[in-house]
């Protein structure tokens, strides 16, 4: 089963360093961990992506790939 876990957007807030990140040319201030986290429970047989939305674009290509 090819599995795509998407990890959201989150707001632009203080806590989200959405501006602060330009200054030190990062997209993103943590990686999804627990989405890795599940990921890492899941059968290894099953192919896995995951898709950080604060970093890239979801498109319609990864949709289909996922059962």
């Amino acid at each position: 089963m090819r599995t795509l876990m998407i990890y959201p957007e989150y707001p632009a807030t203080f806590w989200s360093f959405k501006y602060a990140l330009k200054f030190i040319r990062k997209r993103a201030a943590l990686p999804p961990l627990g989405l890795l986290t599940i990921g890492a429970m899941l059968p290894r047989e099953w192919p896995k992506k995951l898709v950080d939305v604060n970093v890239t674009k979801l498109n319609d290509k990864d949709l289909a790939w996922a059962d």
